[in-house]
C-alpha cells in the first residue's frame, strides 16, 4: 500500500497505460488521483467508467503548457507521466506534433 492516502498525479490519464494505473492505484487508497488529459471526450468515459469517487479529480490540459503543469502539480505527491502519442503512422504524418 505505497500509495494510501498520497495524492497521485497522471499525465496521460485517459490514454490506455493512464487508465490501467488509475485501476491499479485505486486498490491502494490513494487520498487523491489527479487525471490530467487533454481530451474532454475520454475523460467523460473513464468518468463513467469507474464512477463517481470522491479521490478522483479531472484536469483538462496539455503537458505543453507550463503554467497548466504548474497548476496540477498542487499539493501533489507522486507524478507518472505517460502522456504520448503511440500511433507511429499519426506521428509520421504529424512529425511536428511527434516532436513537441
Amino acid at each position: 500500500m505505497y500509495f494510501r492516502g498520497k495524492n497521485v498525479l497522471i499525465l496521460g490519464g485517459t490514454g490506455t497505460i493512464g487508465q490501467s494505473l488509475i485501476e491499479l492505484l485505486l486498490g491502494e487508497e490513494p487520498g487523491l488521483i489527479r487525471v490530467f488529459s487533454r481530451d474532454e471526450y475520454k475523460q467523460f468515459k473513464l468518468h463513467q467508467a469507474i464512477g463517481k469517487r470522491r479521490n478522483v479529480e479531472y484536469m483538462l490540459g496539455d503537458v505543453r503548457d507550463g503554467d497548466r503543469l504548474l497548476s496540477a502539480m498542487e499539493d501533489i505527491d507522486y507524478a507518472f507521466h505517460v502522456a504520448a502519442l503511440k500511433q507511429v503512422s499519426s506521428c509520421e504524418d504529424n512529425p511536428m506534433e511527434a516532436v513537441l
